[in-house]
């Protein structure tokens, strides 16, 4: 048998608007009033209804976390760590994958915010302009991931790409590598990259800042293209560089810890040995690293600090209720850690 706010109200001795008052925490009942009727409901087991809740408050408890390849060991502990942050906010997180290559796919999902669908999205929006997002979210919360626009509209959560990669370069120097290189970077002249705010490009720029401060120059010759930082894509680009004679390195930076393991599994499988040959290091931290034969020195950033950012920021603007894009963005960049193991602790 379903009890309704009718039957705890009889139960308590109350009218159902009193009922009503005290499960939403209305000031206008007494507080011991409030307090008898919580404890009757509880005893009933009695639960709002959360369809006519979310008719009555214009909100539905729900927010949306869409992202790139949520296949990736990086987004798949992202995800997590959004999931549960939004539990311990009251809320539930829905995921969603955005398809690379399909512009459409990111604007159907900002529509689904503007259609009530959910509260509030995190997004990684990097095919859509603010003027898109501002425009398709029709004035509901956004917080994005990396935010491609410079000191944009809305709120943001950055990783640390400038100087984390630039201490990763760093360490390698400091391992005794002089011949590095940078697989997964799309080479270009540092004052295009600085004007950038695509996540390789601000990577690049910590990139050039360390090879500039020990004296070396960094160009072309030390950059590995991959057409996706995939594991894949990793292996086969330098299987191929190796088995052509045209990998010098005595050091890489991989522009994620995907791309690192499928480096490494190629300069293994053709005997080079890591990191006596070659030292490596990755960039993101995801648990897989500590696991890896050997095991991956990486730019370890503080992914359940993106996650609960993330939710908290999206929470508050779901909670002051304004229209549009915030006065005042909040833009965030979280910290990391130079994690150092097998694959570039050389003993000097």
């Amino acid at each position: 048998m379903v009890v309704t706010m009718h039957d705890v109200a009889k139960e308590a001795g109350v009218s159902p608007a009193s009922v009503s008052f005290a499960l939403r925490g209305d000031p206008r009942i007494k507080q011991e009033t409030a307090q008898h009727i919580i404890e009757v409901a509880n005893r009933m087991n009695y639960s709002v209804n959360a369809t006519a809740k979310s008719l009555r408050s214009g909100r539905t408890g729900v927010i949306e976390a869409a992202v790139y390849q949520v296949d990736r060991p990086f987004y798949a502990q992202l995800l997590a760590g959004i999931s549960s942050a939004a539990l311990r906010a009251g809320v539930q997180a829905v995921v969603q994958q955005i398809s690379y290559g399909k512009a459409g796919n990111e604007k159907n999902i900002l529509e689904k915010v503007a259609n009530q669908f959910c509260d509030g999205v995190i997004l990684s929006a990097g095919g859509l302009s603010d003027a898109e997002i501002m425009e398709l979210s029709k004035g509901k919360p956004v917080v994005l991931l990396d935010d491609q626009s410079y000191q944009g509209p809305f709120d943001s959560v950055f990783t640390p790409c400038e100087d984390g990669a630039e201490a990763a370069v760093t360490h390698l120097f400091d391992m005794g590598c002089r011949n590095i290189g940078v697989i997964g970077a799309d080479f270009m002249p540092f004052e295009q990259a600085r004007k950038s705010m695509r996540v390789g490009d601000r990577r690049l720029i910590g990139v050039y800042r360390s090879f500039e401060r020990h004296d070396c120059e960094f160009d072309e010759s030390h950059a590995v293209r991959l057409n996706d930082w995939d594991t894949d894509d990793a292996y086969e680009e330098t299987a191929d560089r190796i088995d052509r004679g045209e990998f010098p390195f005595d050091g890489v930076f991989c522009m994620t810890d995907a791309v690192a393991f499928g480096a490494m599994r190629a300069m293994q499988e053709r005997g080079l040995r890591i990191p006596r040959d070659v030292a490596v290091v990755g960039f993101d931290g995801v648990r897989e690293g500590r696991y890896s034969m050997p095991s991956l020195s990486t730019i370890a950033v503080n992914i359940d600090e993106i996650a609960s950012k993330s939710v908290e920021i999206l929470c508050e603007r779901i909670e002051e209720g304004r229209y549009g894009a915030p006065v005042m963005p909040k833009h965030v960049t979280v910290g990391y850690e130079v994690v150092v193991r097998e694959s570039s602790n050389r003993i000097r």
